[in-house]
């Protein structure tokens, strides 16, 4: 699946200076430099799970980049595909077969050799587990290991993806020992590494440390070790940053980048690579829950949409960076993503969301501002969650809910943490929310979320699409460009895709965003953006700014405690956002006073 966007903490308040909780570990340590060099990384969420069938963050996903290699790989200035696992490869004369031949001499960091074997496994067990990771990659492939280098990948169908192959490859050493129940609750933390790095210790809600692989077939940066620290507020992660205690940070504060940009230290970035929040709402079509029936209508869909001024968000929530929301982006390519017309559009318009609820008979009967369903059942009383783990959440609600009451639609607001989310996303248990995608560089992983196939009607086989939408026309849509081998055509049928998602108006697109950045230049240097020029330097689609690093001689900084001084500007910032915080619950219940 493509990664759910990597959120800015919001329970800033909430500061654990009191006692550690223990580390969960591959090999029993806890991050400690010594006479290692360490680039250390500060971000605002934790891993959902360093499991690769079964996590779905960017968090996860850039520990994986760095711990299991693919066959191939993306180039960092245009995602070009590039040799990775494998050094060349031969196509067959009707397109279906690859022959790949990986690099001599591959071993996995314990020693153990990484064969085409592994590669075969992989493809084989994923496609038939229908892995979520991997599966709308393999899902048609077939693999045989030839010899311990050779691998040869068939389809069955037309295939246009290929001879690009960027999933994870495992070490069938250690998956081979589970079963489909075991692997489902594996904890991911065996260490066992064909990337540059491995994870060799994960403390839940505090950090995780990947160590060098001393079997990595590429280019030796000098990093012994890498440390994630998860910030539980925005700005103590930026004064954790001036102060040097980190070297670079991921979801700066938007507010903070100015302040940032005066420093002589330190670079600030807006990466775009197709990352998109959207307002979510359950359309209940043939899925699990108990969504609201209203919103099984276009016509409140639509309204819903009409209602939202999405320029607002884009110049007081995302204060300039990224762009306006418009369509779901699928691919971090941006020729995939269809430009519309601007009468194809949802424009800002509530008097016509007003007129428009009006006709289709959802009035408000009982004069208490919240319309009814056209019998004068069921009020439009929706509910919204907000996510604890995004910076922007707040604003962004206090804003829609206001929008929504504004044409007669009432909130009842839930703050859920991702994961929570996540299980009420796939239980169908949500009426409304706002969260992000990260899409990769092939538009099918995203595209796919929305068929029918990926409703999720048993909540211990989740399917991927959250929006509980479905139809038939944007699933033969779907599978036609699945095998159209004509770039030019398929690029017609994903923008046709693309605009008709739009239309169904289950998702409201409001910001495509930018990923607020910053990291130190007086430690390390290389920080490689991708794509060259726009792209983010951190949590990218491959992430190769790691194995482009070299650090600077004598360079201060790093991954050291806090200082006194961060530490005394960490728990004023607390104490700053606890205020905010109880000033937003003020301001609503003030709202929610005078719609009654």
């Amino acid at each position: 699946m493509s990664r759910r966007l990597i959120g800015v903490g919001l329970m800033a308040g909430v500061l654990f200076l009191g006692t550690a909780v223990p580390a969960v570990s591959a090999q029993g340590s806890t991050p400690d430099d010594g006479d290692r060099v360490t680039l250390t990384i500060g971000l605002l969420q934790d891993l959902s799970s360093p499991n690769v069938t079964v996590g779905y963050l960017v968090s996860d996903f850039e520990v994986w980049n760095l711990q299991y290699a693919s066959l191939t790989d993306k180039a960092a200035a245009d995602f070009e595909t590039v040799p990775g696992l494998a050094e060349s490869w031969v196509a067959s004369g009707d397109g279906l077969t690859y022959t790949y031949t990986l690099r001599e001499g591959l071993q996995w960091s314990d020693g153990e050799p990484l064969t085409a074997d592994d590669v075969a496994y992989t493809i084989n067990r994923s496609r038939d587990e229908e892995w979520a990771n991997h599966y709308s990659t393999v899902q048609n492939l077939d693999a045989v290991a030839i010899d311990d280098r050779t691998v040869e990948i068939t389809s069955s169908v037309p295939d246009p993806k290929l001879p690009t192959m960027d999933v994870y490859i495992v070490p069938e050493h250690i998956y081979a020992d589970l079963s489909v129940d075991e692997l489902a609750s594996y904890d991911g933390l065996d260490g066992v590494a064909s990337g540059q790095y491995s994870l060799t210790s994960w403390r839940s809600g505090q950090d995780w440390t990947m160590t060098k692989n001393p079997n990595w077939y590429g280019r030796d940066n000098g990093i012994d070790q890498i440390v994630y620290r998860v910030f539980t507020n925005g700005d103590a992660m930026v004064a954790a940053l001036q102060a040097g205690e980190i070297d670079a940070a991921h979801e700066v504060p938007r507010s903070a980048l100015e302040r940032l940009q005066g420093d002589a230290n330190i670079e600030t970035i807006s990466g775009e690579q197709g990352s998109f929040t959207e307002l979510a709402m359950n359309g209940g079509a043939g899925g699990i829950g108990d969504g609201h029936p209203a919103l099984q209508d276009l016509v409140v869909r639509e309204a819903i949409a009409h209602a939202i001024d999405r320029q607002v968000l884009f110049d007081r929530v995302a204060l300039g960076t990224g762009s306006v929301g418009s369509v779901m982006v699928p691919s971090a390519d941006p020729v995939w993503t269809p430009t519309l017309a601007a009468d194809e559009t949802f424009n800002f318009d509530p008097a016509r969301a007003n007129a428009m609820l009006d006709e289709a008979g959802y009035l408000d009967t009982d004069g208490d501002g919240i319309r009814e369903m056209p019998d004068g059942s069921d009020p439009l009383n929706f509910r919204y969650v907000e996510r604890s783990e995004s910076e922007p959440a707040p604003a962004i609600r206090e804003f829609v809910t206001q929008w929504l009451s504004d044409i007669g639609i009432g909130t009842e607001v839930q703050v859920m943490d991702d994961d929570q989310l996540y299980e009420a996303s796939i239980a169908g248990e949500y009426d409304l929310f706002v969260w992000a995608w990260t899409p990769f560089v092939d538009p099918d992983p995203q595209l796919s979320y929305f068929t029918c196939d990926q409703l999720t009607t048993n909540v211990d086989e989740p399917g991927n699409n959250d929006a509980n939408w479905c139809d038939p026309k944007y699933d033969e849509l779907y599978q036609q460009q699945k095998v159209e081998l004509d770039r030019d055509k398929r690029i017609e049928i994903v923008h046709e895709m693309v605009k008709y998602f739009h239309d169904n108006a289950t998702y409201v697109v409001l910001l495509e965003d930018g990923d607020p950045q910053a990291y130190r230049t007086d430690r390390f240097e290389g920080w490689l953006r991708q794509p060259a020029d726009t792209g983010p330097v951190l949590f990218s689609n491959s992430s190769p700014t790691y194995a482009n690093l070299t650090a600077i001689e004598g360079g201060s900084g790093g991954g050291g405690g806090l200082s006194t001084g961060a530490l005394i500007v960490i728990i004023v910032a607390g104490l700053v956002v606890i205020g905010g915080i109880a000033l937003g619950v003020t301001r609503s219940r003030k709202t929610a006073d005078d719609r009654e």
